[in-house]
């Protein structure tokens, strides 16, 4: 499966912000994005919980679907490049239907653990 996944990133308890980007990495723990939003907007900083909404490519038998994760922001590349990357620590993931916003999304249970893919 291609890793390079379209995903979108909000903070948690508010609208998004538009940072969106596609994946250069997963793993059961993070997630690596290859932003494609404008640096000099706003974005998420280094220590914020977000939720990371990766879409999946969609299936004949179970449609779209999309991982929702809630994510805190450990790592953003320091150079002025434009695509700049942001590394996440997952905390917390589910499987659930693909929407076009982040906010029309529940939040990640509370006082669930990690889930593995």
């Amino acid at each position: 499966m291609d890793v390079k996944l379209k995903c979108h990133v909000a903070p948690m308890k508010a609208g998004p912000r538009g940072l969106w980007g596609v994946t250069e990495n997963i793993s059961r723990n993070g997630i690596l994005m290859l932003c494609m939003a404008d640096r000099a907007g706003e974005h998420p900083r280094v220590g914020e919980t977000v939720t990371v909404e990766i879409e999946l490519p969609e299936n004949p038998v179970f449609g779209r679907k999309c991982i929702h994760c809630q994510a805190t922001v450990v790592r953003i590349a320091n150079d002025e490049e434009q695509p700049f990357r942001m590394a996440f620590n997952i905390s917390q993931m589910k499987f659930t239907e693909y929407a076009t916003r982040v906010s029309s999304y529940e939040e990640v249970g509370a006082g669930q653990g990690p889930r593995p893919i």
